[in-house]
């Protein structure tokens, strides 16, 4: 019998699998536009002979959301960079730093969440001229990402607690 998916913690599964697909969907949107964007600009400066101002900016906000919504869609996949020193055998060790990880990871969100919050706060009246819009949305990718990373985070410990009560679920 395989083991059941993330959808198996009800409410909280099927969110955190709405969640990754808007990501998916919005992060490929951000990279498509990011890529021609680019194109353009390399285009019109070494092939056209002129400078296109609000590509650099275009080029930098969209930068910003694929990486704070990739940084969270990775969370979910439990893809960031990690060294494994401990033998699987060691269950409670292993525990003990899956706890603290995840203190961890969820102080660094506190951190993006309220940091972000006061950079969007310190910009949103300032106006980014080659755009058109306010300088709050190259900020506003970073409490985003944030609260995303959150809502994974709080998956991954409700099937860590779901593997270790026995009750069904896989460990990420």
């Amino acid at each position: 019998m395989s083991a059941p998916g993330p959808a198996t913690l009800g409410p909280l599964g099927r969110v955190a699998d709405a969640l990754e697909r808007l990501l998916l969907l919005v992060g490929t949107a951000a990279f498509a536009a990011l890529i021609v964007t680019v194109a353009f600009q390399v285009f019109a400066r070494n092939v056209l002979g002129i400078g296109m101002v609000w590509t650099l900016d275009l080029a930098q906000l969209l930068f910003a959301w694929c990486i704070f919504l990739g940084g969270a869609i990775a969370v979910r996949r439990n893809a960031h960079y990690r060294v494994e020193l401990i033998p699987e055998h060691w269950t409670r060790v292993l525990a003990v730093l899956g706890v603290f990880a995840f203190v961890m990871s969820m102080l660094v969100v506190g951190v993006l969440l309220l940091s972000g919050a006061t950079m969007i706060g310190v910009t949103g009246g300032r106006h980014n001229q080659a755009l058109g819009i306010s300088q709050a949305w190259f900020y506003a990718a970073i409490p985003a990402g944030a609260a995303a990373s959150a809502v994974f985070l709080l998956e991954r410990v409700a099937l860590t607690i779901s593997r270790l009560r026995g009750a069904g679920g896989s460990a990420p």
